[in-house]
């Protein structure tokens, strides 16, 4: 992890509110490394597609992370409340990013409204606000494939579960997704079943 100190020039209280708490490591490592983007590229890595091997669609490769913390509150990983509240921001968080994205893109957001939406609904300091902002306006589609891909996933894991029954089991769910890399859900779809039966 490569974390930047807080400014030391800055006030103690946002100092303090700058470094995160226990709740919001254990949630970020779930999201980047286990099972998220680390374990995701392991296998995108292994892929017997070149394709696979190479290319990143942010739909899958944001969706499966942000997934992947949904999928952890369901099995019981997070004990302490503190991790589900956090979990439940960033779901709120990256439900604005949506908006914003679409907004910033489409010419219906300004700037200012999009920094406004994420300090008023998320509560982020307005600094790290126009940060953000700046982000998504320089990156257009990304910051809504967190919320679409999760959707997307959670759909095809529903699907399967209903088309394979009580064959269906979840790590096997899990390696057959991660098998094709990181490529849009829709191309995975057509081989998802063929690859659980």
């Amino acid at each position: 992890y490569y974390v930047s100190p807080p400014d030391p020039s800055w006030p103690k209280a946002k100092q303090d509110a700058y470094v995160p708490g226990k709740g919001a490591l254990l949630f970020t490592s779930v999201h980047e490394v286990y099972p998220g983007h680390f374990v995701q590229f392991l296998h995108a890595n292994r892929s017997q597609s070149k394709f696979g091997q190479v290319f990143v669609g942010y739909a899958f490769a944001e969706g499966w992370a942000h997934y992947c913390e949904e999928m952890m509150y369901e099995q019981g990983f997070y004990e302490d409340p503190a991790c589900r509240l956090v979990q439940l921001r960033d779901l709120l968080w990256r439900a604005c990013r949506v908006v914003i994205d679409v907004g910033l893109q489409t010419g219906t957001m300004t700037t200012a409204q999009a920094i406004d939406m994420l300090v008023e609904n998320v509560l982020l300091d307005p600094d790290d606000a126009a940060i953000e902002v700046k982000r998504y306006a320089l990156t257009p589609t990304q910051p809504l494939s967190y919320l679409l891909g999760k959707t997307l996933l959670l759909e095809m894991r529903d699907e399967t579960r209903r088309r394979l029954g009580t064959r269906f089991d979840l790590h096997d769910f899990h390696a057959a997704l991660l098998a094709s890399g990181s490529i849009p859900p829709s191309l995975i779809r057509e081989e998802l079943v063929e690859r659980l039966l």
